[in-house]
């Protein structure tokens, strides 16, 4: 048999960043979803493609190849601290098609699925809090859907010194579809929507068709596809790489929705710190909120001493006349007094205690009550002069 694949990752209509990251050569597939701030999600999911697409290439079992991927991004994150706290889902597919076989690994939540005769079914199972909570019978799957810590994590790469994958096989047959995914798909397309798109498409139409659906109902994360479909035998098989071991017996595949509790122990969530998807940090929430409220302050200020400058008006001399000012004598910030009415009453004019005062502003509360003081000071003036001049 052979294999048809497309691949394709996109950032989705919210996130700045795309931190998912992807591989697909035909036999190996893998998506990595990075987390842990906004640098470090997207240098962890890198490290565990490359990391774990190196290890397999020399011929290490996958789960070492992991365990390597896992080893590479601690040492990454020790290293810088930027980094510090980085960590990444990884969802791998290694599809043997003379053997007809696919070995599934799967770490955090990001998902494989196969689709076969217009079924789908979730091969992979979730490493969050409330799937532990499912399997343990505490909450139902319908509740797990709207659960406020569905997408807190118990087990991704970068955290834990060790780790551990969950490894599935699943024998394949001509027609079957499989899918690799991130979140981003799941958290925005239904099952039914995703099984009518991968039955009906090539699997380079069904890529473009499901990134294309994630985003038209949000878009409100990184949106990773991966979809390997099997075909009937035509050119040359493609053959996964031997191993160094012969991977241990593994377990039957059975649907989520099937599985037997395996474990009353609910492992606990890892830190926020660790787990959390890419986006805008909640500490530069909190600055941007500040910078906002700061700017909404400094706005008002500004509007407030406008206004009261916009309503201040003073007497004082320009040259040898009177003016009128609008403003403060000084001037407030960056908000310059100027001159609103030059009157032709000159400073000679007026009585010498009114120059005196003149010469250092005087302060009136409108523009009508600043003309009326110059008339007064100026009737004041005429009147003492003809006094003098009837006593002489």
């Amino acid at each position: 048999m052979n294999i048809t694949y497309a691949a394709a990752t996109d950032p989705g209509r919210v996130r700045s960043q795309n931190q998912d990251r992807l591989f697909a050569d035909g036999t190996v597939f893998i998506v990595a979803d990075g987390m842990g701030g906004h640098a470090g999600g997207n240098v962890a999911a890198e490290v565990a493609v490359s990391e774990t697409v190196a290890s397999l290439k020399v011929g290490h079992r996958p789960e070492i190849a992991i365990e390597n991927a896992n080893r590479s991004i601690l040492d990454r994150a020790s290293s810088e601290l930027a980094l510090e706290g980085m960590g990444t889902t990884l969802t791998m597919a290694l599809i043997d098609t003379e053997e007809s076989l696919a070995d599934v690994y799967n770490v955090g939540d990001s998902r494989a699925y196969l689709l076969r005769a217009g079924d789908l079914t979730q091969l992979t199972n979730d490493h969050t809090f409330v799937q532990e909570l499912v399997d343990a019978g505490s909450i139902t799957r319908e509740q797990a859907t709207t659960h406020r810590a569905r997408h807190v994590l118990t087990r991704v790469l970068g955290v834990a010194t060790e780790v551990e994958p969950d490894h599935f096989r699943v024998s394949l047959q001509p027609g079957d579809v499989v899918l690799l995914c991130s979140d981003g798909l799941i958290n925005e397309v239904s099952n039914d929507e995703i099984a009518r798109i991968l039955a009906s498409q090539t699997p380079d139409d069904a890529v473009d068709a499901l990134v294309r659906s994630a985003n038209n109902h949000g878009g409100n994360d990184n949106i990773t596809v991966v979809v390997a479909k099997v075909e009937n035998a035509g050119r040359g098989a493609i053959q996964l790489a031997d191993y160094a071991e012969e991977p241990a017996p593994l377990p039957q595949v059975v649907p989520p929705s099937e599985r037997a509790l395996q474990s009353h122990r609910i492992p606990s969530p890892l830190p926020n710190s660790m787990t959390q998807r890419s986006g805008i940090s909640r500490p530069l929430v909190r600055a941007t909120l500040f910078l906002v409220l700061l700017l909404a302050f400094a706005g008002v200020v500004v509007l407030a001493i406008d206004i009261y400058v916009q309503h201040s008006y003073f007497v004082a001399a320009l040259g040898n006349r009177v003016a009128i000012y609008q403003g403060r004598p000084g001037g407030v910030l960056w908000f310059n007094p100027h001159v609103v009415d030059l009157t032709s009453v000159r400073l000679s004019q007026l009585a010498e205690g009114v120059r005196s005062q003149i010469t250092h502003g005087i302060a009136e509360g409108s523009l009508a009550q600043a003309k009326q003081f110059v008339q007064n000071a100026t009737q004041q003036f005429h009147a003492t002069t003809l006094a003098f001049g009837g006593l002489g």
